[in-house]
């Protein structure tokens, strides 16, 4: 993996290559961003760089002895760690630790690549944080978070942080297109509604996916109309599929999305995210009040946000939902305020204009 594979982040790769000729690279490095934006493709790419055998600062060649031992995930000086389970434990913490009592084996940069590293419990950071406060020499350390404010900010403070933007519509779509060789009209859809994630967009050559996404959605739309036992009903069947809850209500809030923006545009569907249910989303949306719109996608963001801190029963979650969305989902709905606490509020305004 070379800086070249990766995608839409050509501003990090710039400062990367930048730190990389003029000898400046910190000790410790924080990629920020969402899922499946690049961060641990680009931490993998940058340690085949900084040992390279062909002494490049631009790219790796990808054919030294190096660069194929990387390939293979085979290489002494490259170490990943990642959470088993929910959870980094303290445990990867203090092997790492006696590892780096030894220089790098062959004789280049150690890199250490500790991937989600929001999952780190409280004594796993601590543990970190001794390790980052005196580093030892000829070692770089990669963290991936979603944000800075994810970390201790003790940890945090000692990492240089690089933001890693969403990857663009079109630039996702020409990957597909070019790459993975998905017909364009297929590839918009798909780059539409992986939100900036190619990761998410990979998923989303899987029919199957895309199939479930269309059920859930044709489910909400349905919920207004149905009896209280159909919601449970609905509900209970939802929960007994394997998919990620927390996929399901990204899914809901695009539709919340585009149902607003049929609403503000008339009908029009340009800048509609779900284009293959344009045909569906006025009907749709002229039974929901255009004020009900943002409360619900505040719901939405609400339930998000309480997955992040805390497990959530699936079922009990998805009744909420859909009862919150049957009530219209008005403040003073019962289903809306519990959830409240748990937001982490993401600007509406913003999610529709883009």
């Amino acid at each position: 993996m070379s800086f070249s594979a990766i995608i839409g982040q050509d501003r990090v790769l710039r400062l990367l290559r930048h730190a990389l000729q003029h000898g400046r690279l910190p000790h410790a490095l924080l990629f920020a961003g969402l899922d499946g934006v690049g961060k641990r493709r680009t931490a993998l790419a940058l340690a085949r760089v900084l040992n390279c055998e062909s002494a490049s600062s631009d790219d790796s060649c990808d054919r030294c002895l190096s660069c194929r031992k990387m390939a293979s995930g085979n290489h002494p000086d490259l170490v990943v760690v990642e959470r088993e389970g929910q959870f980094i434990r303290i445990d990867r913490i203090r092997d790492l630790q006696r590892r780096l009592r030894f220089r790098p084996l062959e004789g280049g940069k150690r890199v250490i690549l500790i991937h989600e590293a929001e999952t780190m419990r409280t004594e796993a950071g601590n543990a970190l944080l001794k390790i980052l406060e005196e580093p030892p020499p000829d070692n770089l350390f990669i963290l991936t978070a979603p944000d800075s404010t994810a970390l201790l900010p003790t940890i945090a403070s000692r990492c240089l942080c690089l933001r890693f933007q969403a990857v663009t519509r079109a630039a996702i779509a020409a990957h597909l297109t070019g790459v993975h060789a998905v017909p364009p009209e297929r590839a918009d859809l798909v780059a539409a509604l992986a939100g900036g994630s190619v990761f998410r967009a990979l998923a989303l050559l899987d029919d199957e996916e895309l199939n479930r996404r269309r059920q859930l959605l044709e489910t909400m739309a349905r919920i207004r109309d149905v009896a209280p036992t159909e919601v449970l009903a609905a509900a209970e069947r939802w929960s007994g599929d394997k998919g990620d809850l927390s996929e399901d209500i990204e899914w809901a809030k695009m539709w919340a999305r585009d149902l607003l923006v049929t609403h503000l545009e008339a009908g029009g569907t340009e800048n509609l995210i779900n284009q293959d249910l344009s045909g569906e989303l006025g009907a749709v949306a002229a039974r929901f009040d255009p004020q009900d719109l943002p409360r619900l996608f505040d719901t939405l963001c609400a339930l998000q946000g309480a997955l992040r801190h805390q497990h959530l029963n699936k079922r009990s979650s998805l009744e909420a939902l859909f009862f919150a969305l049957r009530a219209g989902t008005g403040k003073d709905s019962p289903w809306h305020e519990p959830l409240l606490p748990a937001l982490e509020r993401e600007p509406f305004v913003r999610v529709v204009h883009g």
